[in-house]
């Protein structure tokens, strides 16, 4: 029922956004997949099971869900779901625009906000909810059916939708904001953000990292967090646990193995982390999502 695999989803030479609508009448087993998901409930009740524990979804609920964190649903009651799903690779390519505006590049690392695992729903208000649910119902394909195979114009609806959504998520996301927040993005915040997703398994400290960007390190902190929602080692680590995430599930590498090739060298201190973020560890989250199971 649920495609887990990039491939599944975005074939070369697709649009790197694409969608589906479910009706569930009876439980999800839990799945993981290695691109964005945002669901959003149009209908029904359900309870929504992830990493973050157990939470209640009713119509207007949207949750979003990065690389690796997994999910599932129990207790469906006539649940519709129109599932969203984006490659992560078009934020740095078709859609980099959209990390350089202000609000979205935050809304975009809400699911990993201060490193904790991700999963808990949030709510986009009647206005928001009305247009995002017109626009999936037009173009949302059935389950089994081809999410990216849809009309040309449709992907620019696909990203109407996405920049709803990411602004609801946004809106209802944290009341914490840091103060530096502005309408502004400095460039060596993206510019950061690059590097470390360009070499994930270099050994970055933030002094390097800093002064690669020519700012000071706790200037680039402030102003990373302000952005990303997240400071910069910590986005390192997550975009690391989603890369091992998805090497779990697509190769036989053993564990220390995919340790080593995101830059965690100690499989002790690479099993903590990844649990950090997915309350799994490596081999459970390989054996319980895996297709095959092992």
């Amino acid at each position: 029922m649920h495609r887990v695999r990039h491939a599944e989803v975005f074939p070369p030479g697709r649009p790197p956004i694409a969608a589906e609508r479910f009706e569930l009448r009876s439980d999800t087993a839990s799945h993981s997949h290695d691109f964005i998901e945002l669901a959003v409930v149009a209908g029904g009740t359900a309870t929504h099971v992830s990493a973050a524990g157990e939470q209640p979804l009713v119509r207007g609920a949207v949750t979003m869900l990065r690389p690796g964190d997994w999910h599932g649903y129990r207790d469906c009651d006539r649940l519709t779901v129109y599932n969203l799903y984006v490659s992560p690779e078009a934020f740095r390519h078709e859609l980099a625009w959209m990390r350089a505006a202000p609000h979205i590049g935050r809304s975009l690392h809400i699911a990993g906000r201060s490193g904790r695992p991700a999963g808990h729903p949030l709510r986009l208000d009647p206005t928001a909810l009305r247009v995002v649910e017109t626009g999936l119902a037009e173009t949302a394909g059935e389950p089994g059916s081809d999410p990216a195979l849809r009309p040309g114009p449709v992907y620019a609806v696909w990203v109407g939708i996405l920049l709803c959504l990411l602004g609801g998520v946004e809106a209802h996301g944290s009341t914490n904001a840091p103060s530096e927040r502005t309408d502004h993005v400095h460039p060596a915040v993206l510019a950061a953000a690059q590097f470390l997703e360009s070499d994930i398994e270099r050994a970055w400290n933030l002094d390097e990292l800093a002064s690669t960007v020519n700012l000071s390190p706790p200037y680039l902190t402030r102003m990373f967090t302000a952005h990303l929602g997240v400071p910069p080692m910590t986005y390192l680590g997550r975009l690391r646990a989603e890369r091992a995430a998805a090497l779990l599930i697509e190769t036989d590498l053993s564990v220390a193995a995919i340790g080593r090739l995101v830059g965690w060298h100690d499989p002790n201190y690479a099993s903590r982390r990844f649990r950090h973020f997915f309350a799994l560890s490596p081999a459970a989250y390989r054996t319980r999502f895996r297709p095959g199971g092992h």
